[in-house]
Formats: C-alpha cells, structure tokens, sequence
C-alpha cells in the first residue's frame, strides 16, 4: 500500500548522528529530511538540542543504503523551540527535497510514519562510527486535530494511533503519494481510569505537527520557498 511512497520518501530521509569523541560517545538523536535544494533540511528543535554536552551533530547520508564520507556537520539556519521545529543545512552530498502537501489532514485520513528508531551505534576503536542503523514505517491514521504543550513545547496538528519511538522525532509523516503531510512531534500518553479488578490502560498517541505549521515556519525562516519548493508549488 505504501510501498511506492516510501521509495519516494526514502530519497529525502536521513538520520541524524551525534558525535563525541572527548567523552567517546555516539549515537542517532533523530530523523531530519531536506526540504530545499542547496541542502535545507528540517527537523525537530529538541532533537538538535539533546545530544550529551561537547556533542557535534552530524548528517552521514541516506543510511543505511548510502553513507557520505567524511561525514558532515549540520549548520543552523532558523529554529523555533516554542513550535519545536529546527532549519538547517548542510553544504554537500545533500539529499532531494521532499515534496510538502498543500491539503490537510483529516480524522481517518491514512498517513505512514517514518524515522530511525532502535539505532545502535558506537565509536570503534579506530575512531569510525559502527553499529546498526535502520529506517522504520509505520502506517497509521489521524485520530484528530489536537493543540498541545508538552515540556514546554506547543505542538499544533493531529493525534495518530501509534506511539512514535525514540529516534523517529524529525521525520516526515506521509501520504501514500509520498507528500509531507506533517513531522513527528512527540507522545501524548493518556490513561483511562480502571474498571473494577483491572487495571488503568495506558493510551500512547504520537504527535504530528501539521504541515500548515511546517510551511508556516519555512516561510518565516526567510530561506524558503528555495528553487526546488517552488517548481513543487507549481506543479501543485
């Protein structure tokens, strides 16, 4: 069902590596994917934010299939913590722009979540990045459009029905045309009282950050709409 989407969106999505050689530590804080021709990339605010002190924050390529070398350091272009949604860019080996959808999600829309959950990566010995590194999808369907703060964070767009896992943060959420149709946000968890002799259940919905917001905060960055979001806008 989505499987053609996915090649397509499989061409603009990457993970986003951490590196600290002082404390020997590494690890993937996220998911980015380019929005713009000259490397213009889009992620979350918080997964920039969240590697260990001393950290660089690398793009290493379409991993696992295609890894740049000697990898690349992510560059700040524009970020909005309040809205959790970070502009970068890198100068090279950049990646093509994903294409954002201009119609909004409704409840019982379909759309497939992305990113690089469960990666396992440490520095060897020689210094280089080893390990386990690898794309997950996730078809899902809105639930319904939601306006919630979390840490601080207001996340506008939609509830879907799975958890989103560590590692996913950044990654586009999609439509079976492989359109943008949102970022992954966060996880709201929610617990329904329990009946007598159960137990509470525990309710995870991950958090989609509509792509009127995304397109919102690219166009207030001042470096979008770039060659390539254009010829989009057109052909739209």
């Amino acid at each position: 069902m989505y499987a053609d989407a996915v090649a397509r969106i499989a061409e603009s999505v990457f993970p986003i590596l951490y590196l600290n050689t002082e404390d020997n530590l590494a690890g993937v804080c996220g998911t980015g994917f380019f929005v713009g021709d000259g490397g213009l990339l889009l992620t979350s605010d918080h997964v920039m934010a969240s590697p260990p002190p001393g950290s660089t924050v690398y793009f290493y390529g379409r991993a696992p299939d295609e890894v740049c070398d000697p990898a690349v350091e992510i560059e700040h272009v524009w970020s909005d913590p309040s809205q959790d949604l970070y502009l970068g860019r890198v100068p090279r080996d950049y990646l093509r722009p994903a294409e954002l959808s201009h119609e909004p999600v409704r409840p019982g829309d379909s759309v497939c979540l992305s990113g690089y959950p469960m990666a396992d990566v440490e520095i060897s010995p020689q210094g280089s990045l080893v390990g386990s590194v690898r794309r997950h999808w996730q078809p899902t369907f809105a639930i319904d459009a939601m306006q919630v703060v979390i840490q601080g964070r207001t996340y506008d767009g939609y509830i879907v029905e799975h958890a989103c896992y560590p590692g996913m943060s950044g990654a586009p959420v999609f439509d079976m045309q492989g359109k943008v149709r949102g970022l992954v946000g966060a996880n709201l968890t929610r617990t329904i009282p329990a009946l007598p002799d159960e137990l509470p259940t525990v309710v995870p919905n991950g958090v989609v950050i509509d792509v009127e917001h995304i397109r919102g905060f690219l166009e207030a960055s001042g470096s979008w709409p770039s060659r390539v979001a254009e010829a989009h806008e057109a052909r739209s």
